[in-house]
C-alpha cells in the first residue's frame, strides 16, 4: 500500500509544474513588422555578410573568437550555468547512501563488546507543487541567458575589433596622402625658394610654404601614433597578451563598399541579444512566481532504510524501515506572502523592461539605418569633390608649367586636392562604420543589396 502512494506522489509531482508561458515573441514579431513596414522595411532573405569582408579580417575574426580574453569569460559563465542546471536537475533523483561500522566497548570489569553494521538509506523529496520543476526551468532560462550575453559579447567584440580594423586601414591610407603632401610641398618648398632667391617671391609667401611644410610633417607623427595605438589594440583584442601586432596587408582602397538593402526582415531584430534576454526575463518570472508561492504548501519526504547486524562477525539478521514526513508552513509573520507579491512586481518591471527594450530596438535600428543612407550621400558627394580638385589640381598645375598663372593659385590647388583625399578617405571610413553599427544594432548581418555580377 505504502508503495502504492509513493508512485501515486510521484506521479502526480511530475505535473505539477506546466506553465502556459507568456512571452510575447509572436506579439512582437508582428509589432516589428508593421513598424518597419511603415519604413520600407519588410522580410526579406538575408544576403551572405562576409562577402564584403576581406579574407585577412575573416581570419582575424576566427582568432577573435578563439583567444579572446573577454569571450572566454563569457563562455565560462555559459559553462557555469550548465553546471548550475545539471545540480538542479540532480534534485529529481533520490539521494543514497551506505554506511558500514564497527565499534569495540569496554568498562572497568574486563567485561569488551563487539558490534557492527552495515546499513543502506535513501531519500527523495517529493516535489508535489512543482517547485523543484520550477527550479529547473529557471535554471535553463538562465543557460540560455548566459548563452545569448556570450553572443551580445561576441557580437559588440566583433563590431569593436572590425571598426578598429577598418580605422586602422584608413590611417595607413591617410599616412600615404600625408606622405605625398609633404613630398608635394617640401618640393614647392624648394622651387619656392629658387623663385625666393632669384628674387620672383616675397618673404611672407615662402614662410607660408614652410608652415605647409611643417603641418604636413607634424600630420605624419600623429598619423604615426594613431596607427601605433590601433595595433596594440588589435593585438590585446586577439588575445595577444605580448602585444605582438598584427600584419595588415590589405589596402583600404581595395576594400568594396556593399550596399544595405533598403528593405530588411523583422525577423532580424528578434536577434539582437538584448531583445532576447528581456523575453527570457518574462518565462523566468513565471519561475519565480511559482517558487514563491509552494513555499506556503505542504511537502513531502519519503525515506528508505535497510541494514544488517553484526556483519564483520557473519550476522546476517537485517531490518528495514519506510518513513513519510510532511511540514507545512503555519505562520511567518506575511513573509511568504510578501515574498510573492515581490515575484509579481518583478514581472511587472521586467515587462515594462521588455517594452522598451523592444522600442529601443527598434528606434536603434532605424536611426543606424538612416546614418548608413546619409553616409551612402556624404560618400558620392566626397567622390564628387575629390575627382573635381583633382581637375582643379591638374589644370593649375599646366597652367603654371606653362607660366599662365602664379605659384599661389597651384598651392591652394594642391592643398584642396590632398585635403579632399583625405575626406574621401574619412567618408569612406565613415561609410563602413556605419555598416558595422548597423550589423551589431540588428544583432546579425542586414540584407545587402544583390550585386549584378
Amino acid at each position: 500500500m505504502k508503495l502504492r502512494v509513493w508512485f501515486s506522489c510521484l506521479a502526480l509531482s511530475a505535473c505539477a509544474f506546466n506553465p502556459q508561458q507568456h512571452t510575447p515573441e509572436e506579439l512582437a514579431a508582428v509589432a516589428y513588422q508593421d513598424a518597419l513596414s511603415g519604413r520600407e522595411l519588410t522580410s526579406l532573405t538575408q544576403n551572405t555578410w562576409n562577402e564584403f569582408l576581406p579574407a585577412e579580417l575573416q581570419q582575424y575574426l576566427a582568432q577573435l573568437q578563439n583567444n579572446n580574453l573577454d569571450l572566454q569569460i563569457a563562455q565560462l559563465r555559459v559553462e557555469r550555468a550548465r553546471e548550475m542546471l545539471t545540480s538542479a536537475r540532480a534534485g529529481n533523483w533520490p539521494r543514497a547512501s551506505a554506511s558500514l561500522s564497527n565499534s569495540d566497548s569496554y568498562d572497568d570489569t574486563d567485561h569488551t563488546g563487539n558490534g557492527s553494521g552495515l546499513n543502506f538509506s535513501a531519500s527523495y523529496t517529493v516535489d508535489l507543487w512543482g517547485e523543484r520543476a520550477a527550479g529547473i526551468s529557471q535554471r535553463e532560462t538562465q543557460l540560455q541567458v548566459a548563452k545569448w550575453e556570450e553572443r551580445a559579447s561576441f557580437i559588440a567584440l566583433q563590431a569593436q575589433f572590425i571598426r578598429t580594423y577598418f580605422d586602422t586601414l584608413s590611417l595607413q591610407s591617410l599616412y600615404e596622402v600625408a606622405e605625398q603632401n609633404l613630398e608635394a610641398s617640401e618640393k614647392l618648398l624648394d622651387l619656392f625658394q629658387l623663385t625666393y632667391d632669384s628674387g620672383g617671391a616675397s618673404g611672407l609667401e615662402l614662410r607660408q610654404q614652410k608652415n605647409l611644410v611643417l603641418s604636413a610633417r607634424n600630420k605624419l607623427v600623429g598619423l604615426q601614433s594613431d596607427l601605433a595605438i590601433n595595433h596594440r589594440a588589435l593585438a590585446i583584442m586577439l588575445g595577444r597578451l605580448d602585444l605582438q601586432t598584427p600584419e595588415l596587408k590589405t589596402s583600404f582602397d581595395d576594400l568594396t563598399l556593399p550596399q544595405v538593402a533598403s528593405v530588411q526582415s523583422a525577423e532580424l531584430l528578434q536577434q539582437r541579444p538584448d531583445v532576447q534576454i528581456a523575453t527570457l526575463a518574462l518565462a523566468e518570472n513565471q519561475a519565480l512566481i511559482h517558487q514563491a508561492k509552494t513555499a506556503r504548501w505542504p511537502d513531502l519526504t519519503l525515506s528508505l532504510s535497510w541494514g544488517i547486524d553484526d556483519i564483520l562477525a557473519g550476522g546476517s539478521e537485517w531490518a528495514a524501515s519506510i518513513r513519510e514526513a510532511t511540514s507545512l508552513l503555519l505562520f511567518d509573520g506575511g513573509q511568504t506572502r510578501a515574498q510573492i507579491r515581490l515575484a509579481e512586481l518583478d514581472a511587472d518591471i521586467d515587462y515594462a523592461s521588455y517594452q522598451y527594450t523592444l522600442a529601443d530596438a527598434y528606434r536603434d535600428t532605424i536611426d543606424q539605418l538612416e546614418t548608413q543612407r546619409l553616409r551612402a550621400q556624404q560618400l558620392d558627394i566626397a567622390r564628387d569633390k575629390f575627382a573635381n580638385n583633382r581637375t582643379l589640381y591638374d589644370i593649375s598645375n599646366a597652367r603654371f608649367e606653362a607660366g599662365d598663372t602664379d605659384f599661389l593659385n597651384l598651392l591652394l590647388a594642391q592643398q584642396s586636392w590632398f585635403g579632399a583625399k583625405e575626406d574621401l578617405v574619412s567618408s569612406k571610413l565613415n561609410y563602413l562604420l556605419a555598416l558595422v553599427n548597423v550589423y551589431e544594432a540588428m544583432g546579425s548581418a542586414p540584407a545587402l543589396v544583390e550585386s549584378d555580377g
